[in-house]
């Protein structure tokens, strides 16, 4: 490889690694792949798939390093296996514009979207580094999502690209780059107006509950040792116990915070809910489950479960989006020698079985006649867009997110944390967000952390909740921005291999 070309696929790459939180640098994403654009240019497809997979490598081993503090399969399949994506549309892009020429990257962001999207579906979705995620510090430029979703924010971040590359292209000509940067403040501008506008609406809905996050900080390597669960329990009976003097409608368990089968151990559930009866205040916990489908085949899950005070029923829901090759092996039921390798790699590789449906839970808050409806989504989960839209569609008023991040080191719990403003500003829901080690957080419909707790340390996280009454277009309408991207895609492509055409590149210099 030249090195101009190595020094345009190091720019890029090392680029989207500090764009992406914790780091509050999301402003330079709009110039990031301006060097991948130079790169691409005059390439043939599968030279420019080997930059773009460079490119896609480097960017997942900066960003998602730390998924092998969890699973060492799952770390090493997400860094091969996401640079695809990168590298797709690398080659993609090289094909139209040995065709097109510079004209094809008026398409980019329908590329670039387009492969998120194809990212986001499928038995390896892992849709963790969207281009979008890199604005959640500037609430402002995004509003617009309860319109196209976050994969719009993604299509507006790559047209910022594609303008500045053309203004590079003009070699610092100002005069005939007018129009672009005219194009570029407009771009902008549009936006943030937009922003500011959403940001000064006041809620219209009054009505509100309180809820309480139990920050536990247990120590995820420790709490599944048989001789800790009796101080795992004690740890939360001392925190809920206290959190119940600020009189709260809800408390909140992160991930698998009874480290048991919460249903089918009696010991542990008659202990729960004798502080929930004493209390008389319903409790949302995580913990796994089970159930035999026959007399020789069990299937487990990761749960949530509601339980209300002085009755013995319990609602519950299981997690639908399994982490790959850490809760469950992808096709493993069709290629049964990938569970094998995998759990030969790392023992702690899960067989979880997904849950079905999404659960809308009900509950009649102390101060009020009238039921609240809220769902929850379990960690990994929160990273996909139309799942949480599913459930503000069939009536959750309010979203918990609860998570078990101790696994993920310093980084990926930040990461994961500031996915979750989206999904707030995308429905226009309030988000309770109960991590077992951090960061808890509750977020309001337009995306403000309003209060949070530190990583790594015990906290209660108490606040009030307002319930929202008006779906966003997001909501009603979800797959209308990504079905006109898909769209366009097909039509640019039909058309490339219709009309045949093919710019004539001039040779290379040798030197």
């Amino acid at each position: 490889m030249k090195r101009p070309d190595a020094f345009c696929i190091l720019l890029t790459s090392v680029g989207l690694v500090l764009a992406f939180p914790p780091l509050p640098l999301g402003s330079i994403a709009v110039v990031v792949l301006v060097p991948i654009f130079f790169f691409i240019r005059s390439k043939g497809i599968w030279e420019a798939f080997r930059g773009g997979y460079l490119a896609g490598l480097l960017w997942a081993g900066g960003t998602l390093y730390w998924i092998g503090r969890a699973t060492i399969p799952g770390c090493v399949g997400a860094i091969l296996f996401l640079p695809l994506y990168t590298a797709l549309f690398t080659a993609l892009q090289a094909w139209l514009w040995n065709r097109w020429g510079d004209v094809s990257f008026l398409v980019a962001p329908f590329t670039w979207t387009g492969i998120e999207l194809l990212s986001s579906f499928g038995a390896l979705a892992f849709p963790w580094n969207v281009l979008a995620y890199t604005q959640t510090y500037a609430p402002v430029l995004i509003q617009y999502a309860s319109i196209t979703g976050v994969y719009g924010v993604s299509f507006w971040i790559v047209a910022m690209n594609v303008l500045f590359y053309f203004v590079l292209r003009r070699g610092g000509d100002w005069k005939r780059s007018y129009g672009l940067i005219l194009s570029i403040a407009i771009l902008f501008i549009l936006p943030y107006i937009h922003g500011r506008r959403e940001l000064k609406q006041t809620e219209e809905s009054q009505k509100k509950i309180k809820v309480a996050l139990i920050q536990g900080n247990i120590d995820p390597y420790k709490k599944w040792t048989p001789s800790f669960v009796d101080s795992n329990f004690v740890i939360y009976e001392r925190l809920t116990t206290q959190a119940s003097r600020e009189h709260p409608d809800l408390i909140i368990w992160p991930e698998t915070a009874a480290p048991c089968y919460l249903r089918h151990r009696f010991s542990c559930l008659h202990r729960v809910r004798s502080l929930i009866d004493s209390l008389g205040i319903p409790l949302l916990t995580g913990a796994p489950d089970y159930e035999w489908l026959d007399r020789n085949t069990i299937e487990k899950y990761n749960g949530a479960f509601v339980i209300l005070p002085q009755s013995w029923n319990m609602d519950y829901y299981y997690k639908m989006n399994l982490v790959p090759f850490s809760e469950r092996v992808p096709l493993a039921d069709r290629l049964p020698f990938l569970y094998d390798l995998s759990t030969k790699v790392d023992s702690n590789v899960g067989d979880f079985s997904p849950g079905d449906s999404i659960r809308v839970f009900t509950l009649t808050p102390s101060s009020s006649t009238e039921p609240v409806h809220f769902s929850t989504v379990i960690c990994y989960e929160s990273i996909f867009p139309y799942l949480v839209r599913d459930c503000v569609r069939k009536g959750a008023q309010f979203v918990v997110i609860i998570t078990n991040d101790g696994w993920f080191g310093k980084s990926g719990p930040y990461q994961h944390a500031r996915i979750a403003i989206f999904r707030s500003i995308e429905n226009r829901v309030w988000i309770a967000r109960c991590a077992n080690t951090g960061i808890s957080e509750v977020i309001d419909p337009f995306g403000r952390i309003r209060s949070k707790t530190a990583l790594d340390r015990e906290a209660i996280l108490t606040a009030d909740v307002a319930l929202q009454t008006k779906k966003t277009f997001f909501v009603k309408h979800a797959f209308m921005f990504p079905g006109f991207v898909l769209g366009v895609n097909g039509l640019v492509f039909l058309a490339t291999v219709v009309l045949k055409r093919r710019i004539r590149i001039p040779p290379r210099d040798s030197h």
